[in-house]
C-alpha cells in the first residue's frame, strides 16, 4: 500500500530489487528510504496543502518557516489580523523565508523590564501565523489519487531509488560489517557515523545537495 511520503513506487525499482523481498516488506523499504531522504534534506517532500504554522517574529525583515519547498503562501496573520499579501513576498522557497516589502515583521518573545523595554529573545508566541502550501506530488500520492500528476524533481526520485535499492541489497546483513566475501565476490560498504553503513549512498546525497536545507 503506497504512502503519501513515498518518493517512488515499486515499479520504479530494478527487477532484482523488486523481487528481493515480499510485497508488504518492499513497501516498508520504500517508505523508510523515502523518509531517510526527507530527513536528509531537512523537510517533508510530499505535497501538503494548507499547512498552518506559527512563527517567531525577530523584528527584522524576514520570517523563517520550518518547512521547505514552499510552493505558495496562502495567508499571514499577525495577532489575528490578516496581513496584506502585497506587503510581503516568498524570498526563498527552499528555505521557507518570507521577506517584508515595507515595514518589518513584529518582534515576538521576551522583553526586558523597565520603562522602555527592549527585545531580548525571539520565540514563537503564536502571534504570527502563516498558512502555506509546500512540497511536490510524489509517486506515492499519485498512486493513491489518479487525478494527481507527479512533479517531484527527478533527482529526488533517483536518490530515493538509490536509497531503497541499497537498503534492499543489505537486507539481513549486520549494519556494522565494513566488507564481506561471498564465494569469489568481495563487497565493501561505506562506513558512516558511528561505524555503520550510511542510510543514503553517496550518489544519493550528491543528487540531493541542491535541495538540502541546512539548519
Amino acid at each position: 500500500m503506497p504512502a503519501p511520503q513515498d518518493l517512488l513506487t515499486a515499479e520504479q525499482l530494478p527487477l532484482a530489487a523488486r523481487t528481493a523481498v515480499e510485497g508488504p516488506r518492499l513497501a516498508l523499504f520504500i517508505t523508510a528510504a523515502s523518509e531517510a531522504v526527507a530527513s536528509y534534506v531537512g523537510y517533508p517532500l510530499h505535497r501538503r496543502l494548507g499547512v498552518v504554522e506559527s512563527v517567531a517574529g525577530t523584528g527584522g525583515p524576514h520570517l523563517w518557516l520550518k518547512g521547505g519547498a514552499v510552493r505558495q503562501v496562502v495567508r499571514v496573520e499577525v495577532r489575528g489580523v490578516e496581513v496584506d499579501a502585497a506587503s510581503y513576498a516568498l524570498d526563498s522557497a527552499l528555505l521557507g523565508r518570507l521577506v517584508a516589502r515595507s515595514s518589518r515583521w513584529p518582534f515576538t518573545g521576551s522583553w526586558s523590564p523597565g520603562v522602555s523595554p527592549t527585545p531580548l529573545e525571539a520565540r514563537d508566541t503564536g502571534e504570527v501565523v502563516v498558512t502555506y502550501d509546500a512540497g511536490w506530488v510524489t509517486p506515492g500520492q499519485a498512486a493513491m489519487d489518479s487525478s494527481l500528476v507527479v512533479d517531484l524533481p527527478v533527482a529526488i526520485q533517483l536518490a530515493a531509488m538509490e536509497a531503497a535499492t541499497a537498503a534492499l541489497s543489505r537486507d539481513g546483513k549486520p549494519a556494522d560489517v565494513a566488507s564481506e566475501s561471498i564465494g569469489g565476490t568481495s563487497m565493501s560498504y561505506f562506513a558512516g557515523e558511528g561505524g555503520g553503513r550510511a542510510a543514503l549512498p553517496s550518489t544519493a546525497r550528491q543528487m540531493l545537495t541542491p535541495y538540502r536545507r541546512l539548519r
